[in-house]
């Protein structure tokens, strides 16, 4: 009989409801060893205000510890509310153990796959529930995992592939396998939510410089044709006519008239957008001034001038299959003044639907010339760039950190995907460059107030017990970003003044609770409701966070003391006042102000913390 399997403690029901979830799970797609999450208590915070940054209240958040604890907690207050989740995660390359609670596997090791699918599936599906209704995911990753884990996430996040972008990492290496191929590119994988959209590239629209008599709308001379060709698309194969000089212009055949004509319109049909003998009464129509002319007579003579060369060059022969077709078309000419130029259309300024064009999925480098001449694509430095920066913040903390990714990376991506308030994620933070991102962004856009939640863990291991990567690298890195810092050269020393922000530094534990679970409450109610933190106070029964348009206050007992307190506190506000409490219906009779609302304790927030509450 076998003892040691994890199945052994489950008994006859508890298997069954196994294998029937086991059944009605997707069969098509990636598989992998999956284990099942072990119900555990609710992840719990601590609050270290000397490691924090900055004067509470802390609107960015550092959090050392397990990203499963984290993620878990974060459930609990930014469900629906993330706008940006960034991620570069361990590539599984088999060169080093994953420093955290989950098995792995090493590199000759046949379930390496497996296990780090279900490392990475555990907190996909956590992280995703977190993502705004326009939420965006990125993930970093090389060819090593690209392809399982986008079978993972086309999983996790069914639909929600947008796309994935390649940038270059390195210029080159020596240092390649016998292959003798040096893969110098990586990916990021981007997967949302349905009312995620790209803020795209500028367009250029310097080029709406003319003005029409009475209209201060500009336009640009336009294309009247489209990339079809006449087969494709035999409607828009039609002579253009010039009514006031009486000239006639042919179509490109391998390019036809992008708008309709009203010979060709039926009648109650809807076009969506205007004929082409609506633009020309409208003088929309550019048609070529002092245009070179020429008639033919006959179906001969234009045959003949076609042959030599001579005729307008948009006129062909061998267009169609038969010659009664051929000779249909051509007699539309015959008899008139034939114009050798091609007619445009005024596009209106306003006629442009975005003010921005969509971006392109290949990332180039800073340096690369092509980038500088294409505007659709985005730009990044190398990992060189991200090793260099990182080196000069740290160079007097004597830490370090390998393969960072390059800060303009992760600058582009982030400024693309959010808004000035919107809230960044990256729950593998590793040296901080997604928050360095979002600081520097904030501090090139007046007004902006990006927030982010960094979540690291120490990398603590039986070989370091005493590592923490979290406080050593991301946390000196960030607070070094927001303060400033100076590293040394040849020529001298370097001072780089500070981005300004703040950040609250915590840890994250699995529970059970030894914490006050009214902190726990509190942290989880300033995060809910006004997106930062301030420290819990043990001995008072009224906790306070007092923000410039409105404040929060949670009683964690209520007796006439606490409700006096409460009185005197509320009627000095002078700004919105949400109260929570375990008694509201007490509390709201106590205290009943029109600035005041009273709010019973979150249900998912009593069940996570509550039955520690007196």
């Amino acid at each position: 009989m076998v003892t040691d399997s994890r199945y052994a403690g489950l008994d006859r029901e508890a298997l069954i409801e196994l294998l029937e979830r086991r059944d009605a799970a997707q069969q098509f797609g990636l598989v992998w060893e999956r284990e099942e999450l072990e119900a555990v208590p609710a992840p719990t915070l601590t609050l270290d205000l000397g490691l924090s940054v900055g004067d509470a209240p802390h609107h960015n958040l550092i959090i050392e510890g397990d990203n499963l604890d984290a993620l878990r907690f974060l459930g609990l207050t930014h469900r629906g509310r993330i706008k940006c989740i960034y991620i570069d995660p361990p590539y599984n390359t088999g060169g080093q153990e994953l420093a955290y609670h989950d098995r792995y596997h090493g590199k000759a090791d046949a379930y390496r796959h497996s296990a780090w699918l279900e490392f990475m599936a555990q907190r996909l599906r956590l992280a995703q529930e977190l993502l705004a209704p326009d939420g965006v995911l990125f993930v970093s990753i090389d060819d090593y995992e690209v392809a399982r884990l986008t079978l993972l996430l086309d999983q996790v996040l069914v639909g929600g592939k947008v796309g994935t972008f390649v940038w270059r990492r390195r210029s080159g290496s020596n240092d390649v396998p016998p292959s003798f191929l040096s893969v110098d590119h990586e990916y990021v994988l981007c997967y949302a939510r349905p009312g995620f959209s790209f803020a795209g590239l500028d367009k250029d629209l310097s080029g709406y410089r003319d003005l029409d008599p009475g209209n201060p709308d500009p336009w640009k001379r336009g294309d009247l044709s489209k990339s079809h060709d006449h087969r494709a698309r035999p409607n828009g194969f039609y002579p253009v006519h010039n009514p006031q000089d009486d000239v006639w212009y042919a179509p490109n055949p391998k390019r036809v008239w992008a708008f309709a004509s009203e010979r060709f319109v039926k009648k109650g049909q809807k076009l969506r957008r205007e004929t082409m003998e609506q633009l020309i009464r409208e003088g929309r129509v550019i048609f070529p001034r002092r245009d070179r002319t020429a008639c033919y007579a006959t179906l001969a003579e234009l045959r003949a001038a076609i042959e030599a060369g001579q005729a307008p060059h948009f006129l062909q022969l061998g267009l169609f299959d038969t010659p009664e077709e051929e000779t249909a078309y051509l007699s539309q000419y015959v008899g008139r003044r034939l114009g050798y130029g091609t007619p445009g259309y005024k596009r209106f300024r306003s006629e442009v639907k975005r003010p921005s064009k969509p971006i392109s999925s290949w990332i180039v480098g800073l340096k690369d010339e092509d980038g500088a001449q294409n505007r659709t694509v985005l730009r990044s430095g190398l990992n060189a760039e991200g090793t260099t920066l990182l080196g000069q913040m740290l160079q007097t903390a004597g830490v370090g950190f390998s393969y960072p990714k390059p800060l303009s990376l992760i600058q582009t991506l982030i400024a693309q995907a959010t808004g000035p308030d919107d809230t960044v994620l990256d729950f593998f933070a590793g040296s901080g460059t997604t928050a360095h991102a979002v600081l520097a962004l904030n501090a090139e856009e007046p007004g902006s107030s990006r927030r982010f939640i960094l979540v690291s863990s120490t990398e603590a291991s039986p070989q370091e017990p005493h590592k923490n990567l979290c406080r050593s690298v991301t946390r000196e890195r960030v607070g070094r970003g927001v303060q400033g810092y100076l590293y040394r050269t040849r020529s001298g020393p370097v001072e780089v003044p500070g981005l300004g922000g703040d950040f609250a530094y915590l840890r994250a534990a699995a529970g059970p609770a030894e914490a006050d679970p009214h902190a726990q409450l509190w942290f989880a109610l300033q995060l809910r409701d006004l997106q930062a933190l301030v420290d819990y106070r043990p001995a008072c029964a009224l906790q306070q966070h007092w923000a410039d348009d409105r404040a929060l206050l949670y009683l964690t007992r209520t007796n006439p003391e606490v409700l006096e307190d409460l009185r005197q506190r509320v009627v000095e506000a002078g700004r919105p006042v949400t109260v929570y409490t375990w008694q509201a219906e007490q509390v709201t009779e106590a205290v009943a102000q029109e600035h005041v609302t009273v709010r019973a304790i979150p249900t998912e927030l009593r069940d996570a913390f509550g039955a520690a509450c007196p």
